[in-house]
C-alpha cells in the first residue's frame, strides 16, 4: 500500500518541476519580447529626435522643436536594456540642448543688434543736459555688454554641445542605431557656423565699444 503513495509523491514532484520549467521559460520569453519592444521604442525615439535635430540645425530654431525633443527625452522609461536606454538619453539630451542653445542664440543676436543700434543712434544725437545724455549712453552701453556676454556664453555652449554629439553617437554604436543618427557633416557645419557667429558678435561688440568712451 505504501508503494502507490511513493509513486504519487514522485509524480507530484515531477509535475511541480515541469511546471516550474514552463514558468521560467515563459518568463524569459516574455522578458525577451518586452526587451525587444523597448529597444524598438528607443530606436523610434532616436530616429524622431534626429529628424528634429536636423530641422533645428538647417532651419530657423523654434521653441516647438525643443519642446518635442524634451518630450522624447521624457518618454524614455526604465528599460531592461539599461545601457541602450542610457545611450539614447544621452543622445536626445544633447539634441535638446543644441535646439535650446540655437533658440537662445537667435534671440540674443537679435536683441544685441537692437541694443547696438540704440547705442549708435544715441551717440549720434548729443543732447543737453550733457550729464543725462552721458548717463543714458552708459546705460545703453552696459546693455550691449550684457547681451554680448550672454550671447558669447550661449554660442560657446552650443559649440561644446555640438562637439559632444560625437561621443553620444559612439555610445549608440554597439546598439545598432547608427543608421538613424545625425550626419557628422551636418554637425561640423553647425560648429563652423556657431564659431563664425561668435567671431562676428565679438567684432560687433568692439565696434560698439568704440562709440562711447570707456
Amino acid at each position: 500500500m505504501r508503494y502507490p503513495a511513493r509513486m504519487s509523491t514522485r509524480t507530484y514532484a515531477i509535475g511541480a518541476v515541469a511546471a516550474l520549467v514552463v514558468a521560467i521559460a515563459g518568463y524569459f520569453a516574455f522578458s525577451s519580447q518586452q526587451t525587444g519592444q523597448q529597444q524598438a521604442a528607443l530606436r523610434g525615439l532616436i530616429a524622431d529626435s534626429t529628424g528634429l535635430l536636423r530641422e533645428a540645425l538647417e532651419k530657423a530654431p523654434s521653441a516647438e522643436i525643443a519642446a518635442r525633443l524634451d518630450a522624447n527625452l521624457q518618454a524614455i522609461k526604465a528599460a531592461r536594456d539599461r545601457a541602450f536606454a542610457d545611450a539614447t538619453e544621452h543622445y536626445i539630451l544633447g539634441a535638446r540642448e543644441i535646439a535650446r542653445r540655437r533658440l537662445d542664440a537667435s534671440r540674443l543676436m537679435r536683441e544685441a543688434a537692437e541694443a547696438r543700434q540704440a547705442l549708435a543712434a544715441h551717440m549720434a544725437r548729443p543732447a543737453v543736459p550733457r550729464e543725462r545724455w552721458i548717463h543714458a549712453a552708459g546705460e545703453l552701453k552696459r546693455r550691449v555688454e550684457t547681451l554680448h556676454g550672454d550671447l558669447g556664453r550661449v554660442l560657446k555652449a552650443l559649440d561644446e554641445n555640438l562637439e559632444s554629439m560625437a561621443d553620444a553617437q559612439k555610445r549608440l554604436a554597439p546598439h545598432g542605431a547608427t543608421a538613424s543618427l545625425v550626419e557628422p557633416e551636418l554637425i561640423a557645419a553647425a560648429r563652423k557656423r556657431a564659431q563664425a557667429e561668435a567671431a562676428t558678435a565679438a567684432a560687433d561688440l568692439e565696434k560698439a565699444r568704440s562709440l562711447a568712451p570707456r
